[in-house]
């Protein structure tokens, strides 16, 4: 097990450097509903039928569909960010 003392704020601080550079900050809120979105998407990937049974369960609706939120607003802030960053076309 790491030593909590230097890892845990450290990959705190990863994961808010991840939070921004995804959704163009970092605020609590955003962080905690990336942590959520990156760890559902690797379980979906590395476990699949362990994500499908999970969501087909009639108690996990609601928690499925918050899942759906969150990752469509992640997909919003960062394409929000990426249109702030990209630079206008120049016509000569």
């Amino acid at each position: 097990m790491p030593d909590n003392q230097t890892f845990s704020p450290e990959f705190q601080a990863l994961l808010e450097k991840f939070t921004e550079l995804l959704t163009g900050e970092a605020t609590p809120e955003r962080v905690q509903m990336v942590t959520i979105w990156c760890l559902y998407s690797h379980m979906a990937k590395v476990m699949p039928p362990l994500i499908q049974h999970w969501g087909s369960e009639p108690e996990h609706q609601q928690a499925k569909a918050e899942i759906k939120r969150i990752f469509e607003q992640i997909k919003q802030w960062n394409q929000e960010k990426n249109a702030k960053n990209t630079p206008p076309n120049i016509v000569q």
